[in-house]
Parts: C-alpha cells; sequence; structure tokens
C-alpha cells in the first residue's frame, strides 16, 4: 500500500467508530439498489463497502443476496459493518490494486466512494475480472455532480478532479474494457452503469 493509501486508511480506520448509516442514508442506498436491479440469491461484490450501509438497504428491501462481500480499505468499517452484520464476508483491500475472486459476481457496486478513486483503469480492470459475463458495473453516488461539488465546498474539500468522473470519460473507460448497455442518470442522484460482455 502506498504513502496516500496508508494515509487514506488510517483517516477513515478513525472515522469508523463516529460513522453513522441514518435512516436518511439507508433511503439514498435504498434508490441506488433498486436501480442496481439486484434480487435475493443473486451476487454482489460491494467495494469501498463502509460500514455497510448497502447491506442495511438490502435488509430494509428484504433482498439476501446468494453471496455478498464487503470491501474497503479501511478494517475499522469492516470491524464495524461485521458487527453489524456477523454473516457477511469481508476483504480489508485496494480496489486500485489487482484483485482477483475466487468466484464471479453478477454484480460490482461502487457507492458513495468514487471521489476517493483515481486509477479508474484499475477499477474497470477489476470489475471486468470480478464479475460474470453480463454482470453489471454501478458507480452510484446520493448526490448528484453538483450538489456533490457543493457539499464539498460547504466543508472546504478541495480535490485534484472531478470528484465524479465525466460521462464522456466513464463511457470511453466502459467501452475500452468490453462492457455494454451503458446508462448513466444524475437527476436525483448520480448513476453509472455497464454490462460485462458476454
Amino acid at each position: 500500500m502506498n504513502e496516500a493509501k496508508k494515509i487514506q486508511s488510517e483517516r477513515f480506520n478513525s472515522l469508523a467508530s463516529d460513522w453513522s448509516n441514518s435512516d436518511e442514508a439507508i433511503r439514498q442506498a435504498e434508490k441506488a439498489v433498486n436501480v442496481l436491479g439486484i434480487q435475493s440469491g443473486q451476487s454482489l461484490l460491494d467495494v469501498a463497502s463502509g460500514t455497510g450501509v448497502i447491506l442495511h438497504a438490502l435488509k430494509q428491501l428484504q433482498i439476501s443476496p446468494g453471496h455478498y462481500l464487503a470491501m474497503d480499505i479501511s478494517s475499522a468499517m469492516l470491524e464495524k459493518l461485521h458487527s453489524a452484520f456477523p454473516e457477511a464476508e469481508t476483504a480489508c483491500a485496494d480496489f486500485e490494486q489487482p484483485f482477483t475472486c475466487q468466484r464471479g459476481f453478477d454484480y460490482v457496486l461502487i457507492y458513495n466512494s468514487i471521489p476517493h478513486f483515481s486509477d479508474l483503469d484499475m477499477l474497470f480492470t477489476n470489475a471486468k475480472r470480478s464479475l460474470l459475463p453480463g454482470g453489471t458495473f454501478m458507480i452510484a453516488h446520493s448526490r448528484t455532480r453538483q450538489g456533490l461539488k457543493e457539499h464539498h465546498q460547504r466543508i472546504g474539500y478541495k480535490s485534484e478532479r472531478a470528484p465524479i468522473p465525466a460521462d464522456e470519460e466513464l463511457a470511453l473507460l466502459a467501452e475500452n474494457y468490453d462492457f455494454d448497455q451503458i446508462s448513466f442518470a444524475d437527476e436525483e442522484f448520480f448513476c453509472f452503469t455497464c454490462h460485462r460482455k458476454g
């Protein structure tokens, strides 16, 4: 793990104890899960899962994945997730490093965390490796691009790049890594989806 990633991991470790999956946060996550289209029995890789807001949303929607893996760079975040969902499988790993699963997933989801990633090529590489043919890769955020920009201004957060990559950049990456059925939404919240070609 490089120095920047160590700093990021330590930062999220320090935040984990006070991190709250509020009712509002869970309601927002439910919207992304509904768009994702996952059904009970299907499999999900939850990248940068944090303390499990997607798991809370799945529970609220009464969806039971056949296989679920929570991945995060922060071990403390995963410990908090595991305390709420002891049955959940977790992996403390960096999705910007080469990642190979023992088995493929129907869905790979990056929710509310795309601003923390910079190596988009590796994200798409790992998503393709992790998905079954025809599987869905989704990048979603509870805020719109404009909403996230305003939120960052309010909290004084400065980024060297756009917190959410441009549609054109995401579409080109999807095509380069053999994904199709590309779609975008950025009205109520941001959502990008594509499907691994069979």
